[in-house]
């Protein structure tokens, strides 16, 4: 009967007793979408390797049509520094890594700095083995996720894990499957020499359903896209090796290195300059892949120095070469450290060599570019073989979008069409958009505040947004459409041209959001402020085009998409779409949700019942799939009557059934919300519970004093909230979010992560998205540090108080 991971809970000697510092609640986390990717769950694994200054990890796959079986396991093995007892006894410190204030192991610096990257693995499995050997002792733990069922803090007798001793015959046996699918790696742990070496193995069985997502071909493609191009860590995946991505860039030219430099001697090795830069993708957080690379018996000496010592080259060449050369006779000018060079005549010598080399490469860079920047013409965009100054920002930006997990902000994602093996799928992009790379241009309706174009990368379509104001200004209606195609051709290349000259992906995202800002002021429209909206609901009564105008901006502060429809035709005056969560996916029940309203000016103190028509509102709301709609005037008639007839029309009895889903809103009602909103945070599904369970001027009244009461006695713990987000900024393998803010500071755990989301989305509302943004998703993108966002919040709502103090002066 053939062995499982488990059967060896008990194999040689206890050593120790290690209690596993994890609650059920963390675990639970980690189940709602932490690692929501098991590709994204076994980069963690080889990044425990990389950390602990491994030059080899092999990652071994059980054989789809086995993986169900009790005894096949998932391998990750690492030739690191391996663990010893405290060594495991740090890896079930779940939230306290001592990485976090490691510094450089051999030549690097860690990934893992908060702790929790181990318990990717439960994610997978319901069973995981350690098994390291480290001077000359093999020490093993297995772990069974499955006996973790109770919170932390009311257990008084946490689970415990035991570390056991065994012997190598032991340690061979838990390992045999390896020998098999692996010889190398089998070599590795059990080789001729291999009784001085150190090493870890990590092995996963009892897969759990997020396995079944895994795809060999995008884990490849996962792998390699974190590799750097010069480096001394190699992984291979079921016996093959992984190469970086960077391997298949294409080059502009190559300088092969074989000659005698004065006091320094023989030199060898070979520079080249590519067409893309080499300071991009995730390898960029392990190592570099560009600059200078100077070996001393096949160790680079100069890792954290990409100059090695030259003065920067100010151009755009520099991000895409690289040299590689063995340097021997440096030696005898290396620090103690052995990490970098003293000066000397000798060592000048070399550098200016280098120097040289770094010319040729960059005269070849400025040759290959003048030429490419020559054949441009505007109007082979639209074209076959254009140029490749074309072509390589678009394949810079489908490629970043596709190393990412979601959209970019003009390109969608392929990750459908490229699932099976995206390294390949990219190929045949790269082919297909050197023939064309636009296939086809369509316009199609997305919507008012929706980015101007769309980018399918799987299909090569440009879609271009005719709601956008900026394309509806460009087309003049609908006549012209020669320079939106052409605008939005050139907007899809900017996203990757801004990647190729060295930004960031989400300083990218910011700087279009900031261009798509400047679009919408030409074409006339502003996105309004808080105290814009303010202001223009105590002007809204002056006629009808301003209280429309009114209601839309203040609802687009609330966090609603706004359409404004009006005009001659019967109906809505607007359409507001409230968006909660991604895709819409439910938020405790419920989805994204729509309202139409209908804006009622009137000269009179207020608006009598019969210019209310529920009918022809409802029918709108029916027409639009929203799920409420309601009325917006100064005041209504009698509107404090419980019997009055404009209260009887919206009466939620009897034969008025049919209009349980309309609201009688004021404008004064809008200013509250809004305030409420700016002061605490008022959330879509709050405002939804409102229109849901309100149908008259009082029952608004009464939702709007309660709610206040509510979150003035329980308000977000807003510099809690910033400085925890803060913290979670130096995680570089994560965005921020909220999820993530709860579940590492228990004093936010009471409050629901839609809350903490509309609150940032408030604090955003007032400083401005070059402060803060944050999605519907929670994840959060902080510009400033969590200080300077909290100061300059409170000067703006300092700012705030004296504008509107001003605007109640002006109404009296």
């Amino acid at each position: 009967m053939t062995s499982t991971i488990s059967d060896y809970s008990s194999a040689g000697r206890e050593v120790d007793e290690i209690p596993v510092s994890i609650s059920f609640d963390i675990i639970r986390l980690f189940s709602e979408g932490l690692y929501k990717s098991p590709h994204k769950a076994i980069e963690e694994l080889v990044s425990n390797g990389y950390d602990a200054g491994a030059t080899h990890v092999h990652v071994l796959l059980p054989d789809p049509d086995d993986r169900a079986e009790a005894n096949s396991s998932l391998w990750v093995i690492d030739d690191g520094h391996g663990m010893n007892a405290e060594g495991f006894r740090q890896l079930w410190r779940v939230a306290d890594s001592p990485k976090a204030d490691a510094g450089p192991y051999n030549g690097r610096l860690p990934i893992g700095q908060f702790g929790i990257g181990k318990l990717a693995a439960y994610v997978l499995a319901w069973h995981l083995v350690h098994l390291s050997r480290v001077d000359g002792c093999f020490l093993l733990t297995v772990m069974d996720f499955s006996s973790v069922t109770s919170r932390q803090a009311d257990n008084p007798d946490p689970e415990t894990v035991s570390l056991r001793q065994v012997d190598e015959d032991t340690a061979r046996a838990i390992l045999a499957d390896v020998a098999d699918r692996d010889p190398n790696a089998w070599d590795l742990l059990f080789g001729v020499d291999h009784v001085n070496r150190s090493w870890t193995v990590a092995g996963l069985s009892s897969f759990r359903n997020l396995y079944d997502q895994l795809s060999a071909g995008t884990l490849r493609w996962v792998l390699s896209t974190g590799l750097p191009l010069h480096s001394n860590f190699r992984i291979h995946l079921d016996g093959q090796r992984v190469p970086s991505s960077k391997e298949r860039l294409p080059q502009i030219a190559s300088v092969a290195i074989d000659e005698n430099v004065p006091r320094i001697g023989s030199i060898k090795g070979e520079a080249t300059i590519y067409e893309t830069p080499l300071t991009k993708g995730k390898a960029a957080e392990l190592s570099r892949s560009h600059g200078f690379f100077i070996r001393v018996r096949e160790r680079v000496i100069n890792l954290e120095d990409e100059l090695f010592g030259i003065k920067q080259p100010n151009h755009a060449a520099w991000a895409r070469f690289a040299l590689e050369v063995r340097a021997e006779g440096l030696r005898d000018h290396l620090l103690s450290s052995r990490e970098g060079v003293r000066d000397s005549v000798a060592v000048r010598h070399l550098r200016g060599r280098l120097l040289e080399i770094f010319n040729e490469c960059r005269t070849a860079f400025e040759d290959w570019q003048r030429k490419h920047t020559d054949e441009l013409d505007i109007f082979t965009l639209l074209s076959d073989e254009p140029s490749t100054y074309i072509t390589e920002p678009l394949v810079r930006a489908v490629q970043t979008t596709l190393e990412s997990v979601g959209d970019s902000f003009y390109v969608t994602n392929p990750k459908g069409a490229a699932e099976d093996d995206p390294a390949a799928w990219l190929v045949e992009f790269r082919e297909d958009v050197e023939s064309r790379p636009f296939d086809e241009t369509v316009f199609h309706r997305d919507g008012h505040h929706a980015a101007p174009v769309r980018y399918e990368a799987d299909t090569r379509m440009v879609k271009i947004n005719r709601d956008h104001p900026f394309v509806d200004k460009l087309t003049n209606g609908g006549k012209n459409q020669a320079p939106a195609k052409l605008f939005a051709a050139t907007e899809v290349l900017l996203e990757g041209v801004l990647q190729e000259h060295g930004v960031r992906v989400p300083a990218v995202a910011e700087v279009l959001r900031d261009r798509d800002r400047i679009l919408r002021i030409m074409a006339g429209e502003a996105p309004p402020t808080a105290i814009e909206a303010i202001r223009l609901l105590r002007i809204a009564n002056h006629d009808k085009d301003t209280l429309e105008r009114a209601t839309g901006a203040a609802f687009r502060v609330l966090g609603f998409d706004y359409e404004q429809k009006g005009g001659a035709q019967p109906g809505a005056d607007g359409i507001l779409i409230a968006r909660l969560g991604r895709h819409g996916a439910p938020t405790r029940g419920i989805g994204d949700y729509r309202l139409v309203y209908d804006a009622k000016h009137s000269d009179k103190p207020s608006v009598p019942a019969d210019k209310v028509d529920p009918a022809s509102l409802e029918d709108f709301r029916d027409q639009e799939g929203a799920a409420f709609g309601f009325f917006i005037a100064h005041a209504y008639a009698a509107e404090n009557d419980p019997e009055s007839k404009i209260n009887r029309k919206l009466a939620s009895k009897g034969q008025q059934q049919r209009f349980r889903h309309l609201t009688l809103l004021k404008i004064a009602h809008l200013e509250r919300l809004v305030r409420l909103h700016l002061n605490h945070g008022l959330t879509l599904t709050e405002i939804q519970t409102m229109f849901a369970s309100c149908r008259t001027v009082s029952e608004i009244d009464r939702w709007i004093e309660r709610t206040n009461e509510a979150m003035a006695r329980n308000d977000v713990p807003l510099t809690i909230l910033m400085m925890t987000l803060e913290d979670l900024k130096d995680d570089t393998k994560a965005v921020p979010s909220v999820k993530a803010a709860r579940m590492v500071n228990p004093a936010l755990r009471e409050f629901e992560p839609e809350r903490l989301t509309s609150r940032l989305a408030a604090v955003r509302t007032i400083i401005g998205e070059r402060w803060l943004s944050v999605d519907d998703s929670g994840d959060v993108s902080m510009h400033q540090t969590g200080a300077q966002i909290l100061a300059e919040l409170e000067r703006q709502i300092g700012q705030l108080d004296v504008q509107s103090g001003e605007l109640d002066r002006e109404v009296e």
